[in-house]
């Protein structure tokens, strides 16, 4: 289904221990890992966080000493940002929009993360064309997405959505996955190089008063659902 409106509905829960995306708050850390392979030193760079959410990844940026700018199309989501960072006392410049229409001016920033994003967007050719318009030269577009399988469709929409409950149902919509191949196609379409991915695989749980809390691992062969990448503006 692609529900986008859910995250306007649930917008009050993002942070809370009972919030349905906290599973994107432990994702964090595989995709740093992977990351920072690549940018090791955060600091001082202007980064932006692409379709931010609630802040998950606008306020890790900003505690490694990142200047961050935040975009979301949703409103009720850049205002639960903003409170929860000022609340932190973290600096992040939050605005609303969108991937297809990036509210900033030509080579404004050394890095843009995209995480749980591009898989719901409404138009991923013109989104990959404003992520290489808005980085510097030689800046990089740090990403995840979805593999466009049969286990995705299994795990990301049945398992997940349909029997666990971890995500909220009509989250995903399994013809807008992206199969890795043809994401690799695309990034060197607009510009891009040096681009590699990697699997983000589940490597354990371990239980808390909440629930489950699981635990991500990064695999170079292994990207039959959740996969981060990285690109390099030529």
């Amino acid at each position: 289904m692609n529900n986008l409106q859910q995250y306007d509905d649930l917008a009050s829960l993002w942070w809370k221990d009972s919030s349905p995306f906290k599973d994107l708050l432990y994702l964090n850390a595989p995709r740093f890992r992977f990351f920072e392979s690549w940018l090791s030193a955060w600091q001082d760079k202007k980064v932006l966080d692409l379709g931010c959410g609630g802040g998950f990844v606008s306020e890790e940026l900003a505690r490694r000493g990142a200047q961050v700018v935040g975009v979301d199309p949703a409103q009720s989501l850049v205002d639960v940002a903003r409170q929860h960072a000022q609340e932190s006392s973290l600096h992040i410049d939050y605005r609303v929009g969108t991937g297809e229409a990036i509210p900033a001016p030509d080579a404004s920033f050394d890095a843009v993360v995209c995480v749980d994003v591009l898989e719901h967007v409404a138009d991923l050719d013109r989104v990959l064309s404003e992520v290489h318009r808005v980085l510097k030269p030689g800046g990089l577009f740090l990403y995840d997405t979805i593999n466009k399988t049969f286990f995705s469709f299994l795990w990301m929409i049945l398992v997940l959505e349909w029997i666990a409950g971890r995500i909220p149902r009509g989250t995903h919509d399994w013809r807008k996955f992206i199969k890795p191949q043809l994401m690799s196609a695309k990034l060197k379409h607009f510009g891009f190089t040096d681009v590699e991915q990697k699997g983000i695989v589940l490597s354990g749980v371990r239980f808390a008063a909440w629930g489950l809390i699981p635990r991500f691992g990064i695999s170079a062969r292994q990207k039959r659902g959740l996969y981060v990448g990285v690109a390099r503006k030529s």
